[in-house]
């Protein structure tokens, strides 16, 4: 019985998958008004992309390698951010500029990484993405605050 339950669960989390959005065009609103939002107290770029499906089973190693085809890498102060989901394989990854890394050190990736998944879990996807772009926002604000040179 246990099997058969637990193959019932997976149906029902792929159905959820594909019947409900990841996100409705009223919270993909909402979150790019939150990265307009923390963006206006920094010089730093919040990007925020969610895929379906991606190939590959380094999913960090898939982040950076966008991260630099965005050519996030090549901005003066290496401080852009960028959150990554695929949301049919479950997995995500946030990845920073050196320049951000050398100044928050890996404590911020370590809180803003518990935050989105302890959302996504509980199939709070916006807010979990709304919550970890509030704050990657702030140390954004505190090493890279717009209208003073760094």
């Amino acid at each position: 019985m246990a099997s058969g339950s637990s193959k019932q669960l997976r149906w029902q989390r792929l159905a959820d998958l594909f019947v409900r959005p990841f996100l409705t065009r009223q919270e993909k609103a909402r979150i790019a008004d939150v990265v307009a939002e923390e963006e206006r107290q920094t010089t730093a770029r919040i990007h925020v992309f969610v895929k379906a499906h991606t190939t590959g089973k380094d999913f960090l190693a898939y982040t950076r390698r966008r991260y630099a085809m965005l050519g996030l890498h090549r901005t003066p102060e290496q401080s852009d951010v960028l959150i990554l989901i695929s949301r049919l394989d479950r997995r995500f990854a946030i990845w920073g500029g050196e320049d951000l890394h050398a100044r928050t050190g890996h404590d911020l990736w370590e809180r803003a990484r518990e935050v989105l998944a302890s959302h996504l879990a509980e199939g709070r996807n916006a807010e979990g993405i709304e919550a970890c772009v509030r704050m990657t926002g702030a140390e954004l604000a505190r090493h890279f605050p717009r209208g003073r040179s760094n």
